[in-house]
């Protein structure tokens, strides 16, 4: 009977240098760890899966494989994790050491490295010793030492005017012959200098949007698809709109006036995601890179729309459905505006970037969309009461049928220990020439039948008791988070959060609320009058 899972993680990032690349493979990686399980009879009854990443630093634990691992880990599917060495489980000091000397620990997780012969079996009690701290240590700093090294190195590079840069802006494309240089894509360009043209008639953002939609001309996005035949999530969905965003990011972008503009952003930690753009004056730009697209004259015109205006210091709109109303025909968060006298509407963005659309039209009333769902929460929480009723009910029963087979199953095993004992009497009297043979041989195999009877009854008994514990340990919703909300008059943000996963409106202002715990109780749907 399989005791749950060993895991073996594998991992592999382009900091992996060429002399250990066939060492550090994913084929070898997995090898090694299997020949390890093999030499270890103790996993044997373990079922095997394994995680793995290709081509993700080891500095960040955002990794796909790492987070489905760790996943299954949460969910007590995983009791054993194996790797070829630290430094694939993490090169980050800190992140390697809360997991090695606490998260693991805490949760009954069993750790091996097999490179440093650590096994945290061996360290029960106590933290690992200087050796591994040293190694996990160095390894973070080496990693670290890389990243440096690479930014230094396509920061010379682009000093000298060579584009070391991954993509490319909409509108040019490498030169296969000679990646640092750009060449123009024709068709990219139009489009471009239509978006600059239509700015200079006097078209603010939302209406340049509606043009190009209307127009039906291609995204970014979909141009780009185009060249590269990428099949990537945001491609297969049906609707998509050029956004007010994306025309500004063009429109003030001076790639398109033949200049390389770089070093406009620094990472907030080495092999972090996040990164903090630095003040335009510290930005670096490298004039006459490559073929423009629009004269200067046309882009310093269009640029006085944008950097004219002071930025206004907005305060946040706080409201308790923040971030859950969404569009139904678009798919889009709807957006808040306030109004005269402080009351709260909600609009798609959309809307007005198609004529041919199906979005939420009109505004929609935050007062009278809190007051639907508060109602709705209200019957929800009715029915989650009486669930919890019916559940307590449930339980009480199984906990009588526990406490009912435990007895019987302590009666039986006391049986068994009767019957056992009757048999050692039996041999001590057949030493002792009270039986013949064939009378101690006839005697002890009518008490091993009802021993035997006796063990199956026993299997049965535990077997309920085994049925009615899983039903008790069930990774159940409790009640008692949403039902702590009865009595409310308002929806407050906390609430919203605990019930609400979000909120469909169609432009006939029919709302579908999907709940948090959807497979139990379903979705809500009321009219907007």
């Amino acid at each position: 009977m399989s005791k749950g899972k060993i895991a073996g993680y594998y991992r592999l990032s382009i900091e992996d240098d060429d002399i250990k690349a066939e060492s550090n493979s994913i084929t070898n990686q997995r090898l090694l760890i299997k020949r390890y399980i093999a030499e270890h009879p103790v996993f044997a009854d373990y079922e095997y899966c394994e995680f793995y990443d290709d081509g993700i630093s080891g500095t960040t634990m955002n990794r796909p494989g790492m987070q489905a691992m760790l996943t299954q880990i949460r969910q007590n599917k995983i009791r054993c994790v194996i790797v070829k060495d630290l430094s694939r489980f993490s090169r980050d000091y800190i992140e390697l050491g809360t997991y090695m000397e606490q998260i693991f620990p805490f949760m009954g997780i069993r750790f091996i490295s097999i490179a440093e012969h650590y096994d945290s079996q061996n360290y029960i009690g106590k933290t690992a010793d200087l050796d591994i701290g040293f190694q996990s240590l160095l390894a973070d700093f080496y990693c670290k030492d890389i990243s440096e090294k690479v930014k230094s190195s396509v920061m010379a590079k682009k000093n000298q005017g060579r584009y070391a840069t991954g993509s490319t802006p909409f509108g040019y494309k490498k030169n296969e012959s000679d990646p640092n240089e750009l060449l123009i894509v024709q068709k990219e360009a139009d489009v471009i200098r239509y978006i600059f043209a239509l700015s200079l008639s006097g078209k603010d953002l939302t209406q340049i949007c509606k043009v190009l939609n209307d127009e039906k001309i291609l995204t970014p996005l979909e141009f780009k698809n185009l060249r590269k035949r990428q099949n990537r999530k945001e491609l297969r969905q049906e609707r998509k709109y050029w956004q007010q965003g994306t025309v500004r990011n063009i429109l003030t972008n001076e790639s398109y006036i033949g200049n390389m503009v770089y070093n406009k952003s620094v990472q907030a930690e080495v092999g972090g995601s996040r990164t903090i753009v630095k003040p335009r004056e510290e930005w670096k730009v490298f004039e006459n890179h490559h073929p423009a697209i629009v004269s200067r004259e046309v882009f310093d015109d269009v640029q006085v729309k944008y950097f004219r205006r002071k930025a206004v210091d907005r305060k946040p709109i706080l409201y308790a459905l923040k971030g859950k109303v969404c569009c139904k025909y678009c798919g889009r968060r709807l957006k808040i505006m306030k109004l005269a006298g402080g009351k709260l509407f909600y609009y798609c963005p959309n809307q007005k970037l198609n004529s041919d659309n199906e979005c939420v039209s009109e505004s929609i009333s935050n007062e009278v969309l809190e007051r639907i769902v508060l109602k709705e929460i209200k019957v929800q929480i009715a029915r989650l009461t009486d669930l919890k009723s019916a559940r307590d009910a449930v339980l009480e029963k199984h906990c009588r049928i526990m406490k009912k087979a435990g007895r019987e199953a302590a009666d039986i095993e006391t049986k068994i220990s009767e019957l056992t004992e009757r048999k050692a009497d039996l041999l001590e009297a057949y030493h002792a020439g009270t039986y013949t043979r064939e009378q101690y041989m006839e005697g002890r195999m009518q008490l091993d039948r009802q021993i035997s009877d006796k063990r199956k009854l026993l299997e049965e008994s535990e077997k309920q008791l085994d049925v009615c514990g899983n039903l008790l340990n069930a990774d159940t919703r409790d009640h008692e988070e949403f039902l702590q909300y009865a009595g409310f008059e308002t929806v407050t943000k906390e609430m919203a959060d605990v019930f609400i996963d979000r909120i469909d409106i169609s432009r006939e202002k029919v709302i579908d609320i999907h709940w948090t715990f959807s497979k139990e109780m379903g979705s809500a749907k009321a009219a907007i009058m």
